[in-house]
């Protein structure tokens, strides 16, 4: 019983009492936050330059799809203005159709494409604003382990 009483008055006391913290502990605390936080920081460092990579790539793609849906356009237009010579003609008629679904088609295409890289952009200014804020975090964090009081001397 008498243990019990002082397992009961030990808990009390240690619930009661304040929290004591070295600043030497506070210190390595803020440096072990400062490591995550620049941990977190290249990692999305990382994905913004894959994101770059990917935006790079979908603007040469764009560029091609414009390039080929403009062309089948045009290509279309001219068949169509052939058969309005010759509405007779049921050879050019077909390829004037045929025509017009690849133009059809490539205008999809582009327009996909043009969607991707849309959002791609959007992904990289997000991860920008995310690494100025991560930064900003990282700057303060820089701040405070500098001016924990240093005992040691």
């Amino acid at each position: 019983m008498r243990y019990l009483y002082f397992f009961a008055f030990v808990l009390m006391t240690w619930a009661c009492s304040s929290k004591v913290q070295n600043p030497e502990i506070q210190k390595l605390e803020n440096r072990q936050n400062l490591l995550k936080q620049t941990t977190k920081l290249n990692n999305l460092k990382l994905d913004l330059e894959k994101e770059l990579v990917k935006v790079n790539d979908y603007t040469i793609k764009v560029e091609a799809a414009n390039d080929k849906a403009a062309k089948s356009a045009k290509t279309a237009k001219s068949l169509s203005e052939d058969i309005k010579a010759n509405p007779g003609d049921l050879k050019l008629a077909s390829k004037m159709n045929r025509a017009s679904k690849k133009a059809a088609s490539d205008a999809k295409s582009a327009s996909q494409l043009n969607d991707k890289l849309g959002k791609s952009n959007a992904k990289v200014k997000s991860l920008q604003k995310e690494i100025a804020k991560v930064e900003s975090t990282l700057a303060e964090l820089e701040k405070r382990i500098d001016f924990v009081p240093n005992t040691k001397e």
